[in-house]
């Protein structure tokens, strides 16, 4: 086995999930949060589908167990169904940075939830490694800086709520989708069962309440389609491929500690990209957060 594949796997995850979540906060906007997180289901099935193809040799598995089929269709309904359209709904709300932010409880979840159903155990390093990163994370957290100014008091709970719901469905996924993985079948098939689960839940709820015709229109709109693809391509499609790699051949409290690193590489592209002042205390807590990283893989 390559070493560290799985912490390649989920750091590379982190990456796409957050130039995804700025393509979504912006585009969900204009669209409305459910409509993009249908159309991108739609999208990322068709990409997986090409992808699976080339690499998997067919379009879709075959040999799937039922028991498979079941761990990975409840990991869909909890992950890719109820939270990322909790997840959605921050994006709308709060932003792309603060929303990912609200992740970062996704770790402590994934590591105790780990603990105590598969037995895992992190050597004292691994769990210092892990108490920084989220301290880290927590630190950029806790800035005032870059609130929505128009969005205070309940309406800014509400949104953390969206957010925190859609940290419980990302851990719940990745709990899940371990049970399915074990016994090394294709990381790539896991991803598109559950997405194809997740499209037929999704556009059948779409189609109950009449609301196929507006997501077509508001997701084909000039000034979204194109940015839906490639967000689609990246997020859905490529980074959870990724993160069923990560959770298959690493721990899930260290890939789950990688995978919440998007809110620290969203300050990290406002302050060196976008060129916005981020602060000291987001520079410590970007530094603190890839200090933690930088244990889990030396040691």
């Amino acid at each position: 086995m390559i070493p560290f594949v799985g912490e390649a796997a989920a750091m590379t995850a982190a990456l796409f999930w957050a130039t995804s979540s700025m393509i979504f906060s912006n585009i969900g906007g204009k669209a409305g949060a459910q409509s993009v997180n249908r159309g991108r289901l739609l999208c990322s099935i068709t990409c997986l589908t090409i992808i699976h193809w080339i690499v998997e040799g067919q379009p879709w598995p075959h040999a799937t167990t039922p028991e498979q089929i079941g761990w990975l269709t409840l990991s869909s309904v909890l992950g890719l169904v109820i939270g990322d359209a909790m997840l959605f709904q921050a994006f709308v709300m709060l932003g792309a940075r603060l929303s990912m932010l609200m992740m970062s409880s996704v770790p402590i979840m994934g590591t105790v939830l780990a603990w105590f159903l598969f037995d895992e155990v992190l050597t004292p390093t691994q769990m210092a490694g892990i108490a920084l990163g989220v301290g880290g994370i927590l630190t950029v957290i806790m800035m005032r800086k870059g609130r929505p100014a128009n969005l205070e008091g309940r309406n800014y709970l509400i949104g953390v709520l969206f957010g925190l719901g859609g940290a419980v469905g990302q851990v719940s996924n990745l709990i899940t989708a371990k049970y399915a993985l074990i016994g090394g079948y294709s990381a790539l098939s896991a991803t598109w069962i559950r997405t194809l689960v997740a499209v037929l839940i999704m556009w059948g709820i779409a189609a109950l309440t009449g609301r196929v015709r507006r997501t077509i229109v508001s997701c084909t709109a000039p000034n979204v389609r194109g940015w839906l693809m490639l967000g689609a391509f990246i997020g859905p499609a490529m980074g959870v491929w990724l993160s069923m790699l990560a959770v298959q051949n690493a721990n899930v409290g260290i890939a789950s500690t990688l995978m919440a690193t998007p809110p620290v590489l969203l300050i990290v592209y406002e302050g060196v990209v976008l060129r916005r002042p981020v602060g000291l205390q987001a520079i410590i807590g970007t530094c603190m957060a890839f200090g933690g990283v930088a244990l889990l893989f030396l040691f």
